[in-house]
């Protein structure tokens, strides 16, 4: 799950002209893979090498470990997403129902 929603961010952002990012995940896994220099053939491994081709399009990206409890805006969107509560996307405002998560987020990870 966690590599399909950095595949559909990935898309998301191309699409939006932006080409330097700095992307968090609370999943090691994920990093370990878009790591690896060798084609990734486990199950998930077509997202995996999705994910790798996007990366390589943009000017300029920065993978970081975070802790889970730095993830909370992350996890609260998939929750939403998850119950079909949220089926859009904002760019220029944060929405309400994660501005908590937000701030506890960056208390965490500073």
């Amino acid at each position: 799950m966690e590599v399909e929603a950095m595949r559909v961010g990935l898309l998301l952002l191309i699409h939006q002209g932006m080409d330097s990012v700095d992307i968090e995940t609370d999943c090691v896994a994920v990093i370990t893979a878009l790591h690896r220099n060798t084609e990734d053939l486990s199950e998930v491994g077509c997202i995996v090498e999705d994910c790798k081709a996007y990366l390589s399009s943009l000017s300029s990206f920065t993978l970081r470990s975070i802790y889970r409890e730095a993830n909370g805006v992350a996890h609260r969107l998939t929750h939403l997403a998850s119950v079909e509560w949220l089926d859009d996307y904002w760019l220029e405002e944060t929405l309400v129902m994660i501005r908590d998560v937000l701030y506890e987020d960056s208390c965490i990870s500073t």
